[in-house]
This record gives C-alpha cells, structure tokens and sequence, in this order.
C-alpha cells in the first residue's frame, strides 16, 4: 500500500485509494470462487458429514495449493519490480 500510495502525485490519492480498495474486494471474490469451485468438482452437492471429510480435506489443500502458487508469483513480481524512486 505504501509503494502504491507514494508513486501517485497528491491529487490522485482517492482515486489510487479506491483502486487499491476494488482490486483488494476482487482479489477476495476471486479467492472465494476458486475455493467453491474445487468443493463442487471434488465433493458435488452434498453435505459436509464426516464420510465426506476425506474429499473435504483433499479440497482444502489443493485450495491452498493453488493460493500459494499464486503468492509465490506475486512474490516474484514484487521483488523484481524494480525501483519507484531513485531515492529508494
């Protein structure tokens, strides 16, 4: 927040602000869906009971596998972004 916030001029931080804001609430929209989804591919609609915890545990790992592999390319672009100031 702070890299995004200090390389806009003054007079766009609102709209820098609400950029910020969307693409956080799109992020966790986007997070939600991929996680249903592997629910409906693995479990289907059923309820959770205990004969479905294997299929439940199986959806929440591959879930966080799936999130990890996407930090860890948000991680990369980070750090190889370069600098935003010179005096950096």
């Amino acid at each position: 927040m702070n890299a995004i916030m200090s390389s806009v001029e003054k007079r766009y931080l609102g709209i820098a602000s609400g950029t910020v804001a969307t693409m956080r609430l799109i992020g966790q929209m986007v997070s939600m869906a991929i996680a249903m989804v592997m629910f409906a591919v693995i479990i289907g609609r059923v309820e959770i009971a205990p004969e479905n915890y294997p299929q439940f545990i199986r959806c929440v790992n591959l879930s966080f596998s799936i999130f990890m592999g996407l930090c860890i390319v948000g991680i990369f672009f980070s750090l190889f972004r370069g600098r935003l100031r010179s005096g950096q």
